[in-house]
């Protein structure tokens, strides 16, 4: 009995996640219409006037591009009844979320970092975010093309998990305008958390699947 609640607990926190990743694509979608053209008066363009046009400006849309893409693909990608339903559309699906992460969102990402608001140590993060978001799509590629299955299911769900730091980072920001957090250092932080947060979320979860069969043949 406590097997199945915790199978049907686990299985609620899922939909809660997903419902909550598609909330936060149609805000970002949504707002948009700030940045075409680019307003200056909104939060996140605010003092970047003086350089948006040119080098940042195309990695500030190559990422608004490519962001919420990839998460809508991913969404898709991670759902076993997709899979095995149409397996050879996961394959291409897959080749474009991992061609569009390779060669579109991390190098935007690393070229957004070198403009962070409050210095080096939130460039840092969002730069390390890209970095590990383009390495963990690499070796899931790899795993499939070796065929190992589970090696790869493994490392694009964490892969997932590094691009819902677009997810985290706008819940921090939230509960940063409702309990008034406007020093830097909350910033720098949320560059930081909003992706290490949901990787090790993936871990714990894996450690415990790992360890309920050996307590299972315990018991």
């Amino acid at each position: 009995m406590q097997i199945t609640l915790s199978h049907h607990s686990i299985r609620l926190l899922k939909w809660l996640s997903v419902l909550l990743v598609v909330k936060v694509i149609v805000f970002t979608l949504y707002s948009y219409r700030n940045y075409f053209p680019p307003n200056f008066e909104v939060p996140f363009l605010l003092g970047r006037q003086s350089y948006f046009f040119g080098q940042y400006s195309w990695s500030f849309y190559a990422h608004l591009a490519s962001g919420p893409t990839t998460l809508v693909l991913g969404l898709i990608l991670l759902s076993d009844r997709f899979r095995g339903r149409y397996p050879h559309g996961h394959r291409i699906l897959g080749r474009i979320q991992v061609g569009m992460i390779l060669f579109v969102l991390v190098p935007s990402g690393i070229g957004m970092s070198f403009y962070a608001l409050t210095g080096i140590l939130a460039g840092v993060g969002f730069a390390t975010s890209a970095i590990a978001t383009g390495v963990c799509a690499i070796l899931g590629w790899r795993a499939a093309v070796r065929r190992k299955i589970q090696t790869h299911r493994l490392w694009m769900l964490r892969c997932f998990a590094i691009l819902c730091s677009a997810v985290v980072i706008r819940i921090i920001g939230g509960m940063g305008t409702v309990y008034g957090w406007d020093a830097p250092w909350v910033y720098q932080a949320s560059a930081w958390i909003s992706w290490l947060l949901p990787l090790a979320l993936v871990e714990v979860h894996r450690n415990i699947q790992l360890v309920q069969p050996l307590s299972q043949s315990d018991s």
